[in-house]
């Protein structure tokens, strides 16, 4: 079977899906294609060496897409988000009869809020969207404007997907990988998936927590799960900084960790007598965080876990059920110097009601194989 691999960043291809790729690449009755917009040099010295072609797209256009996609001719393309580029590469291959996957990568909510001006402040980006919005256009036949206002609606003014897009049978990938049932309801009601075109796969960065237990478990120490929301124009970065500022201010009587997103930007942290980690996650006493999928995670291990809540950033309900939700400066450091206990059975089993630990590398590729074939 020939299978496509698409996202914009090829370093996610590696950091979310590796092992899956990598599965499919070891059976040599496969044809494995990596394709990517945005280069990454960790994600392609991954790929490299690897009995698979590496190719980057260069060109957002209907038909070079689809030119693409005819030369390769794959059997399968799948994705790992529902963003415009990953929608455009799913319609066109829709509209050449290729089946269309998609694998849930991290936690999602209806709508992220953006900082004011976001669209002009990240220009190159936001003539991407247009661009890809553009091929979407083409496909479904309908203008090109209407249809980028539309996305508009929903990724920046927050309509709920389906009711902002009129037309999710023609770009909605054929089959869904989730983390748990709430996600099959999640993807039900916000994108219009069937749950019949669902499937639990479990997520994966459970597969991590019994070697993290193994580690000297640190008690007085911190480790703060970054995410991207400066990076993604969802934060103003002199907000951030002063945010920065507490964990410089914990750092004075406690060992503070980073854990780093794949595409953080390392000067909001540097400098500050904090421990930057790129994959690792510690075993500590305390968890400090926002809404991260990566919250799951450290939710199963021993340390207390502390999320911060900005303005207009609200924590999802599946995390405050288990997590201490704190709202200032004051609170904050409160928290963190309580010398208290949670029953880590009880945050287990509420995790497990949207994050299951099923997650098996062979079981999905299986699930992937069965998909194909239907």
């Amino acid at each position: 079977m020939k299978i496509i691999f698409y996202d914009i960043n090829l370093l996610n291809q590696k950091k979310y899906i590796g092992d899956i790729i990598d599965s499919f690449i070891s059976n040599n009755k496969n044809t494995v294609v990596i394709l990517y917009d945005e280069f990454d040099e960790e994600g392609f010295d991954y790929f490299k060496d690897k009995n698979c072609e590496v190719i980057q797209n260069k060109s957002i256009t209907y038909n070079k897409i689809k030119k693409s996609l005819l030369y390769l001719n794959p059997e399968l393309l799948i994705v790992n988000a529902q963003r415009l580029s990953d929608t455009a590469y799913v319609s066109v291959a829709k509209q050449l009869g290729i089946k269309t996957m998609m694998i849930q990568h991290g936690m999602y909510v209806p709508f992220l809020k953006r900082e004011s001006f976001y669209l002009f402040k990240k220009i190159l980006k936001t003539l991407k969207y247009f661009m890809y919005s553009q091929v979407i256009a083409k496909v479904i036949s309908q203008n090109g404007i209407t249809v980028f206002k539309k996305f508009t609606d929903t990724f920046i003014k927050g309509k709920i997907y389906k009711d902002a897009i009129d037309f999710t049978n023609q770009i909605n990938v054929d089959h869904v990988f989730v983390y748990g049932e709430y996600w099959k309801k999640y993807h039900h009601d916000i994108f219009g998936y069937s749950f019949e075109q669902q499937t639990v796969i479990g997520y994966h960065e459970l597969n991590k927590v019994d070697a993290i237990k193994s580690k000297i478990f640190e008690k007085t120490a911190v480790c703060y799960i970054a995410q991207t929301l400066v990076e993604d124009g969802r934060f103003d970065r002199v907000s951030m900084e002063l945010f920065v500022k507490n964990l410089e201010e914990i750092a004075k009587y406690k060992k503070v960790y980073i854990k780093l997103h794949p595409r953080s930007d390392r000067t909001l942290y540097e400098n500050k007598n904090l421990i930057l980690l790129d994959n690792d996650i510690p075993n500590v006493g305390i968890y400090l965080g926002h809404y991260s999928s990566l919250i799951a995670l450290v939710g199963h291990l021993q340390g207390r876990t502390i999320l911060y809540e900005f303005d207009e950033h609200e924590i999802p309900y599946y995390f405050k059920e288990f997590a201490k939700v704190v709202r200032t400066k004051e609170s904050l450091l409160e928290e963190v110097n309580n010398d208290i206990s949670q029953n880590n059975s009880d945050k287990s089993l509420i995790i497990e009601r949207y994050f299951s630990k099923s997650y098996s590398t062979d079981r999905t590729v299986a699930l992937i194989y069965e998909q194909s074939e239907e």
